[in-house]
């Protein structure tokens, strides 16, 4: 999708055509409506904020859902806190942010969760970034690789469960880690 420098009409159908997309990515990983609303907002308004600086050399598409993900993954570090502190009994108002140590651990997780999705084989790794990273649905995937929707189905099931074992062989096990295998 070409970008004309700050064209309102593109980014409107650009807007149009991955809302429902990003929302649905928000929702099934920090499982709150309104949280995944506020998501998507910001998802977008970063967009708009580098709509003049996004143009055919730059995939506009990559680049939201990037954002998006990277939005998504600082909610679920907030909302790890925020359990944490709950389970403590710990009022988190009252105490300073001391987040690097989370930062990269949280950093550590990603890297491992990088390496285990490109370990998978070919066909199973272009399904599961279809699906983790383009937000495509079942059918969507089905239709753009000329295969049965059982076919991906299946091969997700089978990326998740290699995916998730690999996190757990290599990973130290932490509240993070929870939080993150119950997004596969």
């Amino acid at each position: 999708m070409p970008i004309e420098n700050n064209n309102i009409p593109d980014f409107k159908n650009f807007f149009l055509s991955y809302k429902d997309k990003v929302y649905k990515y928000a929702l099934l990983h920090v499982k709150e409506k309104d949280t995944a609303a506020d998501l998507v907002q910001e998802a977008f308004s970063r967009i708009w904020n580098k709509w003049n600086e996004l143009d055919g050399t730059r995939n506009p598409q990559s680049y939201l859902y990037t954002v998006a993900k990277n939005l998504v993954f600082d909610e679920l570090r907030k909302q790890k806190v925020r359990f944490q502190f709950n389970l403590a009994g710990i009022d988190a108002t009252t105490l300073v942010d001391n987040s690097n140590e989370e930062s990269i651990r949280f950093k550590d997780l990603e890297r491992v969760y990088r390496e285990a999705i490109q370990k998978l084989p070919k066909a199973r790794l272009e399904i599961f970034l279809l699906s983790k990273e383009e937000f495509l649905d079942n059918q969507e995937i089905a239709d753009r690789l000329g295969i049965s929707v059982n076919t991906v189905r299946d091969q997700l099931v089978k990326g998740n469960k290699f995916v998730r074992q690999y996190i757990l062989d290599n990973f130290e096990i932490s509240i993070a880690l929870l939080i993150f295998l119950t997004i596969f």
